[in-house]
Formats: structure tokens, sequence, C-alpha cells
């Protein structure tokens, strides 16, 4: 996991950027390349991440909390620490240090058959280009007393996924039946704010709205880098 889960979201939002024209736009691209430079130079990081849905007929919460060394002799080794705030299941932690993987859950801990996790390149860049419907960037925010640049988008969540899972629906046979996939999401909208001393991102709000039987559900994602740079604490499975 050589660049940290949030790395995910801020990839997808660079092609929020590019997909759209505009000053609003241009200003955006301009400030998430500066940011990936800055990130590229970081040699650790943790993070929180919160995810929670809206409207569900059970309250679904959990929380995840982890690090990365992204450079030096470490780069690869990272811990993630999940938990529900709902009480569905018991604390799930993953390990990896010097290129072997452990994971515990409830305290049980496991290491074999267990393979480690090779760094790899999140989604790419391009792939929302098309499906993107709007760009604002508005400076003069503070995040935890740090100034910091906010940027949204809105990406077509429906079009995006009739064009890329259309085929799968046929596979699947869920186009026979009549079952569009596209029709269960609305619009998904993020956030992104970026700090103005050191361009580096600072936090991520996204939300996905969806149609569950009926029922309209939106799961919302709370992501924040919580540190850079700094000696990292894994915990214990042995």
């Amino acid at each position: 996991m050589r660049r940290v889960l949030v790395l995910l979201i801020l990839t997808v939002f660079t092609a929020v950027s590019t997909g759209c024209s505009g000053r609003d736009a241009e200003e955006a691209r301009a400030l998430l390349t500066q940011s990936q430079a800055a990130l590229a130079d970081v040699r650790s990081a943790t993070f929180t991440m919160k995810l929670s849905m809206e409207g569900a007929p059970q309250d679904v919460s959990f929380t995840i909390s982890g690090g990365a060394y992204t450079k030096g002799k470490r780069a690869g080794d990272f811990y993630a620490v999940m938990g529900s705030d709902s009480g569905l299941f018991g604390d799930i932690v993953v390990v990896q240090q010097h290129g072997r993987l452990a994971a515990s859950m409830d305290g049980m801990v496991m290491t074999d058959g267990l393979q480690s996790a090779q760094p790899q390149n999140p989604v790419g860049m391009m792939a929302l280009d098309p499906y993107v419907k709007d760009v604002e960037v508005e400076h003069g925010k503070l995040i935890a007393g740090e100034p910091a640049t906010k940027i949204t988008g809105v990406i077509d969540t429906t079009k995006f996924l009739d064009s890329s899972l259309g085929s799968l629906d046929q596979v699947g046979g869920f186009g026979d039946a009549g079952f569009d996939l596209g029709d269960m999401f609305g619009d998904t909208r993020a956030a992104f704010y970026l700090s103005d001393t050191t361009h580096l991102p600072l936090r991520a709000l996204v939300d996905l709205p969806m149609d569950l039987l009926g029922e309209e559900v939106v799961m919302h994602v709370d992501f924040a880098y919580t540190s850079f740079d700094e000696k990292l604490r894994f915990p214990n499975l042995h």
C-alpha cells in the first residue's frame, strides 16, 4: 500500500478536475497537480477514515485508521485498524512489516496463507473524465487551524456505471432481467481540502446516494490525513 487509501480518492478527484473546463476546473487541475507533487516527497503518512450509511434500515458506521511508509528502507510497510461504530464486527487489524503480512480479528492473529501486499497504482486518472459535471474552487478555508483551499466536484455516477458496467450487466444476466445497476446511484459529490502552506491534501469528503429496495440511502466517507513524515507506531500482532 504505497500511497495509502486516500491516494485512490485523490487520483479520482484529479480526474474530476480534468473532466471539466472553465476557470475553476483549470485552477483545480493546477492545485491537484501541485498537491500530488508534494505528496510524492512524503516518506510516511497516517490517516483516519469514517464510513457511514444514512437512511439504511440498520445503522452502519465504521472507522479505519492506519499509516504507511512510502519511501526509504521501510517503503511498503503499513498498518490499518478497522472498528465498527455500530457493533457489526470486532476490531480488525492488518500489519505488513519487512514483507510479512499479519492480521487479527477480535484478538485472533492470523499469518499463515497471507501474502504480502505489493505497491500498486491507484485507479487510472482519466477514467472519470467524461462523467464530471461540475467543479468549484473556494479559498480561505481552515482545517484544524491550517489555511486550506476547498475543491468540490460532481460525478454523474449513473452515466459512469452505464458506460463502464454495461457489458457486465449482460454477462451476469442482469440486462435480460431488466436490471440497471446505474439506476441505483445518484450523483457522487466530493470535496477536497488542500493545504495552502504545504500543498498536501488534508481532508476528503465523499457522498454517494443510492436506492436500495426503494429506500434512499447515502454513503458518507470522511477521510483525513493525520500526520506526514513521522515515525509510525505499528500495532503488535504477536
